[in-house]
């Protein structure tokens, strides 16, 4: 499949799902009759991804030694007594709430601006005592010592141009919009007569070996039409929608206002309901979202200032601004959304 990228970066495509080892726990079936001609076969297939993983019976493989190595610090943090990788929209949401923490236990924590890649990558070298995560953990995330304890979701918003006159869209039709197999926006807008522009579909298929976030709305890259235009960056997707009437690509709400720099988008409503609607997302009327942990170590890695740091941050994940639109793991528990050993393991019965 080939899939334009924007400014020069190469297209993301996925020939498989690595976390299926672990046994996945899956999203309700969703069957599109009739995709539209030119979409990838998808009779008796689930659409919809996996909403999370199992945690690891059998954790990664490591080198000899790994497993009994404390956590060392890298020279920039060597004076702290914890640091802790967190991904883009948990950053400003939460260290507030780490500084408070800090100021209040006397200790020095080291709170740095990532991605799910950066904790990923911090937590195998050992450097972290705390990551953050806006995706379920994968095969690759999954160490020995390593606790993935969730905090709660997010909705992912589908964008378009404001000048879009569309305001909300199914499930359905919009699988078949990435699928390609609705390409023209008035199929969408009956009784229309200005806005005729061909359909652009943009995604960001970014960490493709986890589950969750764009899975739930197709679970594989190769499930998206070959006029997708793939991007590297949030900035990219937000900003080439806003520039583009024909564009709808998805991004979670606020991440769409923290880039209004890049230019302004419209969120439209799913099936009628709205991403920002928390209640609704915690009830499972809303079906694509974002999963946040952050992690802890057990055995030589162990810090216990972490685990009270982590039980610090979920209180304030589910205390933050109301703009994060955040559904926190109480609330999500309350309706019936299922955990294991604090990880999120299953979505409610529907």
């Amino acid at each position: 499949m080939q899939r334009r990228a924007l400014r020069g970066r190469a297209p993301l495509v996925a020939t498989g799902f690595a976390c299926l080892a672990l046994g996945v726990i899956s999203s309700p079936v969703v069957a599109v009759a009739d995709p539209g001609a030119g979409s990838p076969a998808v009779s008796h297939e689930q659409l919809a991804g996996p909403c999370c993983s199992l945690p690891a019976v059998d954790p990664l493989l490591v080198e000899a030694g790994w497993t009994d190595r404390p956590v060392r610090h890298t020279e920039a943090n060597a004076t702290a007594e914890l640091v802790v990788t967190l991904d883009q929209q948990l950053y400003p949401a939460l260290r507030p709430v780490i500084q408070r923490f800090a100021a209040q236990h006397g200790v020095k924590v080291a709170v740095e601006n990532g991605t799910c890649g950066t904790s990923a990558g911090a937590l195998y070298r050992k450097e972290v005592d705390v990551g953050g995560f806006c995706c379920p953990p994968g095969a690759a995330d999954r160490l020995p010592g390593l606790r993935y304890r969730n905090l709660g979701i997010a909705a992912i918003a589908l964008i378009v141009h404001p000048s879009n006159p569309l305001v909300t869209i199914s499930l359905a039709d919009a699988r078949r919009i990435f699928m390609g197999g609705v390409q023209q926006w008035r199929d969408l807008l009956p009784g229309n007569t200005v806005f005729s522009q061909p359909i652009q579909p943009v995604t960001r298929l970014h960490c493709v070996h986890r589950p969750g976030h764009w899975r739930l709305l197709l679970r594989d890259a190769d499930l998206f039409g070959p006029r997708v235009i793939d991007v590297g960056a949030i900035s990219d997707m937000v900003g080439y929608v806003a520039r583009s009437p024909a564009a709808i690509g998805y991004e979670t709400v606020w991440m769409a206002e923290r880039y209004r720099d890049v230019g302004a988008v419209k969120v439209l409503l799913l099936d009628g309901v709205s991403p920002r609607d928390a209640e609704a997302v915690a009830a499972g009327r809303y079906p694509l979202y974002r999963t946040f942990h952050v992690t802890t170590w057990a055995g030589a890695a162990a810090n216990p200032l972490a685990d009270q740091l982590v039980q610090v941050m979920r209180e304030g994940f589910e205390a933050a601004p109301a703009e994060f639109a955040f559904v926190p793991r109480r609330v999500m528990a309350e309706y019936g959304w299922r955990f294991e050993q604090d990880e999120l393991q299953g979505e409610l019965a529907h």
